[in-house]
């Protein structure tokens, strides 16, 4: 965080299991080369192995979209909702979301302190003298949303993982029929998530020293839980409206570690990893991988 402020490293939590489609998904990729008679929308692919996947952008931006529906955040000590005040898309495609002017509003904001948020330095010297030729700064998201790979179970090359569907759009006017070619995966495929959040004590310029962010932390991975309850009822991907990409979420690990857990002293670990399991069952060890979370940097700074 630079001039900003400090943070202070205090351990992960672990949000891993399994992506299984209930539905067929399509994730859109690039088409490198145009072929007669091929499919109009394929899916995004691994360029080196030609497998699916599903982008962890794409999984972090539903989850990112999701939150800022019901998220709220804390500004001049009152608690107001998102508004979509950041243009990221394109003169033609504008796309909107929220995102915080500077760090002590992101800091305070449920969506800018778990997925990130990028200063906007007019906004923050707006009506300020002070603040002239000051930055806002950029507050690094708090989850790593990684790619969700194809399940080890799927690899077989004979296994048929996609299908192409075609679907008509008919011309209100001419009555016309415009067919196009869909490629989609295939229902009960499984990709492998895996979601890391970093446990850490943030520490603004010219603000005291805090105590642990257990607060912070029990809304935060409450919250990332909830979105994930929330997008299997939406769907994944594109034309969810037309029943595509349902998903199901089963967790194999949902796990807190400290920081001396990376430095090889102990191997202690909090949460649960007994096999697959909801997200109602890591929702109730919350409660538990704060308090451990806690007790370890106490220890820490007690030793």
């Amino acid at each position: 965080m630079g001039q900003n402020g400090q943070r202070v490293f205090l351990g992960k939590v672990f949000f891993r299991g399994k992506i299984i489609l209930r539905t067929g998904m399509h994730i859109g990729g690039s088409q490198e080369s145009m072929q007669i008679g091929g499919v109009d929308s394929p899916i995004i692919r691994d360029s080196g192995n030609n497998l699916p996947y599903i982008p962890g952008s794409s999984l972090k931006g539903k989850l990112r979209s999701t939150l800022e529906k019901f998220g709220k955040r804390i500004k001049e000590g009152k608690e107001e909702k998102l508004s979509s005040n950041r243009s990221i898309g394109t003169f033609r495609q504008k796309v909107f979301i929220h995102c915080c002017e500077d760090i002590q509003l992101a800091l305070n904001c449920e969506v800018c302190r778990i997925f990130g948020a990028t200063g906007d330095d007019r906004e923050f010297q707006k009506g300020k003298k002070d603040r002239r030729g000051d930055k806002a700064g950029n507050f690094p998201a708090l989850l790593m949303v990684r790619d969700s790979l194809l399940d080890d179970a799927f690899m077989h090359p004979s296994r048929l993982l996609t299908e192409v569907k075609t679907e008509t759009g008919v011309d209100r006017s001419t009555m016309a029929a415009n067919p196009r070619q869909v490629e989609r995966l295939l229902p009960d495929t499984a990709f492998i998530f895996e979601m890391v959040y970093s446990v850490e004590n943030i520490i603004l310029a010219g603000k005291a020293k805090t105590d642990f962010p257990e607060a912070n932390l029990k809304t935060d991975l409450d919250n990332i839980l909830t979105c994930m309850e929330i997008i299997e009822s939406e769907g994944i991907g594109g034309h969810t409206s037309r029943g595509y990409g349902k998903v199901n979420f089963v967790f194999t690990e949902f796990l807190g570690r400290s920081l001396d857990y990376f430095k090889g002293k102990t191997k202690k670990e909090k949460g649960k990893s007994d096999g697959g399991f909801s997200i109602q069952e890591a929702r109730g060890k919350i409660d538990e991988i704060v308090k451990f979370l806690k007790e370890e940097s106490r220890n820490a700074v007690s030793g």
